[in-house]
């Protein structure tokens, strides 16, 4: 479960951050800018780090306005839709979990490019207020990751 809920942040923030990466782009240009293989560098669940050891080989492929998370052993682990709103700072992403597995849910999140090829992406759980800041404080239903680009 835990595994799950990982894969699930980790997808929404690659969605969010194609969005964030400047707010004077369009959608159109954020989410081709997020295309391409991400791999999880690092990730806080709800105010805790993620062993670096349980990130490893994790990786989100960006097509179009869908997200997937993969396993190390490339084992779907999470998909969703996008949207993203660019006339908003921080950029905001609208994600739908899209996974035969799991209902049909809605989270919503923020995004930002660092550089190029590095972005965080921070959103709150279904059910749960779109984060303002990139923070996952203990106790929140908020999940943070930064991944960077695969070359």
């Amino acid at each position: 479960m835990r595994l799950q809920v990982m894969t699930a942040a980790v997808a929404l923030a690659i969605a969010g951050f194609a969005t964030v990466a400047c707010a004077e782009e369009s959608s159109e240009t954020l989410i081709q800018k997020l295309a391409g293989v991400w791999e999880v560098e690092e990730g806080v669940n709800r105010g805790e780090e993620i062993p670096e050891d349980e990130l490893e080989g994790t990786t989100m492929l960006v097509e179009e306005n869908t997200i997937i998370t993969y396993d190390p052993d490339r084992k779907e682990i999470y998909r969703a839709t996008f949207t993203l709103d660019t006339s908003t700072d921080p950029i905001s992403i609208d994600m739908t979990t899209k996974m035969k597995s799991l209902p049909q849910t809605r989270a919503l999140g923020i995004l930002k490019f660092e550089e190029d090829d590095e972005f965080e992406l921070c959103y709150a759980l279904p059910g749960s207020d779109r984060p303002k800041n990139f923070e996952s404080p203990k106790g929140s239903e908020i999940m943070l990751f930064e991944v960077e680009k695969e070359e």
